[in-house]
């Protein structure tokens, strides 16, 4: 008698986070959107690391929260921008995170280093490790905002989900699964300590970088045996026939430069995910472009990976599975697109939509901005010196290395 008595003793407080987050979840709350006032609080530093100039780097984030909203430990969810790890920038992503607060969630959106370098085996193995360090280290300061500062954004550190677009999802896949010393990259073997092995040194150590879940818009993983039984349920978004981030296994390259590396897509990762028996959904469309399902069915693309973190946070059973979206084939038409390149000084830029385009120098400098209306432009490059140069939208749509060559 005396041993059933202490375990219902022990059982009743386990009960209660059981019966609050159903008592939350039934109201609707993460399935559909609960609020219409976000707040958000712009810059706030988590972490610091070196950049790719050697000099030190404070990472900021934005907080989007629900404005009106009682409850105390909120789920909270990282969106991390895209850009090739040579640009973008946390703006990027607020309509996403704002997408997440109406639905009740706490939205992050979070620096990580970048910088224009150029593409090899090394170099790129470093700027994803930039991207999963930096992320790391921003879970790891929200978990210590809760011990150390009394939980300004009242959030709940069991219900830590992550994700990002493009770079900012390979960042967010290498985060999650790439945690064990002998996964770490070989061409960066001898960087191990320096580089601050499979946490990092972005800051805040001694906490958990641990998470629930992750999401992808157009990510990549460098090996997908690194997925294990029982390891992190993956909700991914992806093209076909994306030429920028590869929906099977493949390898990479960086504006169009090869890498050496070879990594799985969405595809791919999900099969692994199905082999090992770990909850996953996938959406797949159509076509050749790369995240251009967020610019022509943002909708439906958006509210999938909403659909899946709802279920997530929530501790339902998923009803997702792999979902292949079917839209017409002017859709999936590259929204920004250079040629010739290389060029001897006229280039033309195809782009769907007005936009702004800017060339920078490898150092970043900016030598030209010009405003493109629809359809294919013209941009003269005949007084760049010979070399090579950035070029992207200031829609995120493509980023691509050019190379000029004047006669």
């Amino acid at each position: 008698m005396v041993r059933m008595k202490h375990m219902k003793y022990f059982l009743i407080p386990l009960l209660f986070p059981t019966v609050a987050l159903a008592q939350e979840c039934e109201s609707g709350r993460y399935a559909t959107e609960q609020f219409t006032d976000i707040g958000v609080t712009y810059a706030i530093p988590f972490g610091s690391n070196s950049n790719l100039a050697g000099g030190e780097q404070t990472l900021y984030m934005d907080v989007f929260e629900p404005l009106g909203d009682p409850l105390e430990q909120r789920p909270v969810v990282l969106v991390a921008f895209g850009g090739s790890f040579v640009a973008g920038s946390r703006a990027d992503v607020a309509p996403i995170c704002q997408a997440f607060a109406r639905r009740g969630f706490v939205a992050i959106a979070p620096d990580y280093r970048i910088g224009f370098f150029l593409p090899n085996t090394n170099s790129t193995s470093q700027a994803v490790l930039r991207g999963a360090h930096d992320m790391k280290a921003c879970v790891r300061y929200l978990r210590r905002s809760v011990e150390e500062m009394e939980n300004p954004y009242r959030i709940d550190t069991e219900r830590i989900l992550i994700g990002g677009i493009s770079a900012g999802a390979i960042s967010a896949l290498h985060a999650g699964f790439l945690d064990l010393s002998e996964e770490w990259p070989t061409a960066l073997s001898a960087q191990y300590d320096a580089l601050g092995g499979i946490e990092g040194n972005s800051g805040n150590s001694g906490y958990s970088s641990a998470v629930k879940a992750i999401f992808s818009f157009s990510g990549a993983l460098g090996d997908t045996l690194w997925i294990g039984d029982g390891d992190l349920p993956v909700c991914s978004v992806h093209e076909v026939g994306d030429a920028v981030v590869p929906y099977y296994t493949e390898e990479v390259a960086v504006f169009s430069i090869p890498t050496g590396l070879v990594a799985s897509g969405s595809h791919d990762i999900h099969a692994r995910l199905d082999h090992q028996g770990v909850p996953n959904c996938l959406l797949t469309y159509p076509g050749t472009g790369h995240v251009g399902y967020l610019d022509y069915e943002p909708l439906n693309s958006v509210a999938f990976v909403l659909d899946f973190c709802a279920a997530q946070v929530c501790d339902q059973e998923l009803g997702c599975g792999n979902v292949t979206a079917s839209v017409s084939d002017q859709m999936n038409l590259d929204t920004f697109s250079v040629f010739p390149n290389p060029t001897e000084g006229s280039m033309m830029i195809r782009v769907t939509k007005q936009t702004w385009i800017t060339v920078s120098d490898p150092t970043g400098r900016v030598l030209l901005r010009e405003r493109t209306a629809t359809g294919v432009a013209n941009m003269d490059l005949s007084t760049f010196a010979a070399g090579t140069y950035l070029i992207h939208d200031d829609d995120g749509a493509g980023q691509f290395i050019i190379k000029v060559d004047p006669r």
